[in-house]
């Protein structure tokens, strides 16, 4: 329906343009050109601004992102330099340094969990399962014993009181 419409709304300015076209005199056609030709000059003299604008700030980009990497890299060569003065100085290198403090970080970190650990086993409850189930097996045990002598005693006066 939408494509219908629109075509109608074309054909029928279209049929508008001509009409006033074929109405209009020579003067006012070329009046019109004109100003069409005048619109339309307008029109690239903006394109072609807006291309220098653009132009502008690429370069002013290009400039800005080059000292920065300047900066950078003169940055990144000062500190190899300082880190080769620093690791020719004395007998403490940086590695060593390094090393030191990895340990010691270790060693922190071994006794906070040492300290948590020993934290969590306070509040616990610690079943031992092999003596719990050694105290009911043995019950057991002396139930089946006891069970068994019972029997045994009933089986022996069933037999004396048969004979």
């Amino acid at each position: 329906m939408s494509k219908k419409g629109f075509l109608f709304g074309l054909a029928v300015g279209a049929s508008a343009i001509a009409a006033v076209a074929t109405k209009l005199s020579d003067e006012k056609k070329a009046e019109l050109a004109a100003k069409a030709q005048a619109g339309l000059a307008a029109f690239k003299d903006r394109a072609i601004d807006y291309a220098f604008y653009a132009n502008d700030a690429t370069a002013d980009f290009r400039d800005v992102a080059s000292e920065e990497f300047e900066e950078a890299k003169r940055k990144v060569a000062d500190f190899a330099e300082q880190y080769q003065a620093t690791k020719g100085a004395g007998d403490e290198t940086f590695t060593s340094s390094l090393d030191r403090a990895t340990d010691s970080l270790r060693t922190e970190l071994a006794q906070v969990e040492d300290e948590q650990d020993a934290d969590d086993d306070e509040g616990d409850i610690v079943i031992d399962g092999s003596a719990a189930f050694s105290d009911a097996t043995s019950a057991a045990s002396e139930a089946d014993s006891a069970t068994s002598a019972a029997d045994s005693a009933a089986d022996s006066a069933t037999t004396d009181s048969e004979a």
